[in-house]
């Protein structure tokens, strides 16, 4: 007789739902973002001042982000906020009541020869010989499920990496920090939240946290809720033992034994949201990045080059006018341009606030629409920017890219879910599986054309850019491998698709310019 086996999502719902009803009467709710969706999406930075629900938006505090953070392996949370705003009080109650008192680890970093290390919570320390010799101790390094960082910007930049990336050195002896996800070959990662204060804050001594810091976290300013919450904060404070209260109460719940090592690591197996972004989505950031994060004349100058070798002139430009260079002061706000690590943090927050979503209305699920990558990439920029900068400037660049996204989507009527690269290419490659090359050539070109119009704004014209340019580039690649690309447009199906991709492995090394602009297409 077979058992029946847990649903992983009503585990998932019973785990949240749990937490936040222990957690209720503990942490006050400190608004952080609400997203507006509509024709266009909408975030605004709340600073913790709480607005009236309104219809289609979504209000996203603190705990909300701490929460949903537990599912994700692929990075962790940085709160920059001053003193005696909740960071270190919020983290330590969420983290009791999942972990219990010895599952997690707090450290306070500080500088100067004899300050705390990072590494501390994993390591021993004995006397060899009269002299201390520091190695790692395994145990350490699989017994703690959350590990908080304080001061996280006062301590050793190269330890801090170490624990961030869940591998330490120490001695020539290596760790690994993780646990076990029980049934299975897999680890769960160290969840990390850390803090800091600002650098520029009354009495701080602290320095800005170096871009390579900076870039291994999901960056948030940690809002003062005091002026909102008032008394009401009064009210929440931990008693009782959280830990024993919440796991007994899922287990009643779920009919599942056992206490946080043996639950834990299953219900937040983060191999349930590892799915990638669809090729809406992904174009949308190759698209975006370019208006929001870079001078739009240079990135249409770049592009429009790009097309004029292959022979198509653009029928738009960028106007030097007022809206352009309101478009460079909110740029200059930034402390940093956007690097790697940038596109990685957009689409783990893109899951991240999409995961949200899901659990306020119940679906428990993370599954990324296009206004979901919007916000991401607005709260990147954010923390991206000159510390006291006035919240939301430069939302409103990644909505004006977002509502010029949206309406060449609509222009083109292409199907949620497909970028417009994508649907141009698939519409040519079955036109040419029942009419051959010069059906191919011509419905891509068709597409060249329908794209290559008239822009009313600076986003219209950066994001058009791009996306024909890339198109121009698989019209020279198509051209210049014409009797593969016969060749497969001579298969049955599917196999065209993968024939394409095959191609498209085999010729990518040619030229950099294949490798940045079709992968996203033919892979």
């Amino acid at each position: 007789m077979s058992t029946k086996l847990p649903d992983p999502k009503n585990l998932r719902k019973e785990f949240i739902s749990t937490l936040y009803q222990t957690l209720d009467g503990v942490v006050s709710p400190t608004p952080y973002l609400e997203i507006a969706e509509g024709k266009n999406i909408d975030v605004k930075f709340l600073n913790g001042k709480a607005r009236l629900p309104m219809p289609n938006t979504t209000e996203v505090t603190v705990l909300d982000i701490d929460v949903a953070s537990l599912f994700f392996d692929d990075f962790h949370i940085l709160y920059e906020g001053v003193t005696g705003v909740g960071k270190t009080y919020t983290s330590d109650a969420l983290f009791d009541t999942i972990y219990g008192p010895d599952g997690h680890y707090t450290i306070r970093l500080s500088g100067g020869v004899l300050g705390s290390s990072a590494l501390e919570p994993f390591t021993t320390t004995t006397l060899i010989n009269g002299v201390p010799k520091t190695k790692i101790d395994p145990e350490k390094c699989q017994k703690y499920g959350a590990l908080f960082i304080d001061e996280i910007n006062r301590g050793d930049s190269q330890e801090v990496f170490q624990v961030v990336d869940g591998v330490v050195h120490v001695n020539g002896d290596t760790g690994y920090l993780r646990i076990p996800i029980p049934g299975t070959d897999r680890y769960k990662g160290l969840t990390i939240i850390a803090a800091m204060n600002p650098a520029d804050a009354q009495h701080s001594a602290a320095l800005e946290l170096d871009i390579a810091g900076e870039n291994r976290f999901l960056k948030f300013r940690f809002p003062n809720g005091v002026a909102e919450a008032g008394s009401s904060q009064l009210e929440k404070r931990i008693s009782g033992n959280l830990h024993d209260k919440f796991w007994t109460e899922y287990a009643k719940r779920t009919g599942q034994k056992g206490g946080w090592r043996e639950n834990y690591p299953i219900i937040t197996d983060p191999e349930q949201f590892a799915n990638a972004l669809d090729g809406q989505t992904k174009e949308f950031i190759d698209a975006a990045l370019g208006y929001v994060g870079y001078d739009p004349k240079e990135t249409y100058g770049r592009n429009a080059e790009l097309m004029q070798q292959g022979g198509v002139q653009p029928h738009f430009t960028i106007r030097d006018d007022n809206d352009y260079r309101k478009i460079l002061q909110a740029q200059g706000t930034l402390k940093h341009g956007f690097v790697r690590r940038d596109l990685r943090k957009i689409k783990d927050l893109s899951r991240l606030l999409s995961f949200i979503k899901g659990i306020k209305s119940g679906t428990y699920e993370a599954n990324v629409s296009l206004n979901d990558v919007a916000a991401g990439i607005g709260v990147v920029l954010e923390s991206k920017t000159v510390t006291g900068t006035d919240y939301g400037g430069l939302m409103t660049l990644v909505n004006d890219a977002r509502a010029a996204y949206a309406d060449m989507h609509k222009q083109m009527n292409i199907p949620e879910g497909y970028g417009l690269r994508q649907a141009v290419w698939q519409a040519a490659i079955n036109a040419g599986q029942e009419n051959g090359f010069d059906a191919y050539l011509n419905t891509l070109n068709t597409g060249i054309a329908g794209l290559n119009t008239q822009a009313t704004s600076a986003a219209q014209s950066t994001i058009r850019s791009r996306v024909l340019a890339d198109l121009v580039v698989l019209d020279h690649f198509s051209k210049a491998h014409q009797s593969d690309v016969v060749s497969a447009l001579k298969e049955k199906g599917d196999g065209t698709f993968k024939a394409f991709g095959e191609l498209y492995e085999k010729k990518k090394t040619e030229s950099s310019i294949y490798e940045h602009r079709l992968g996203s297409i033919i892979r």
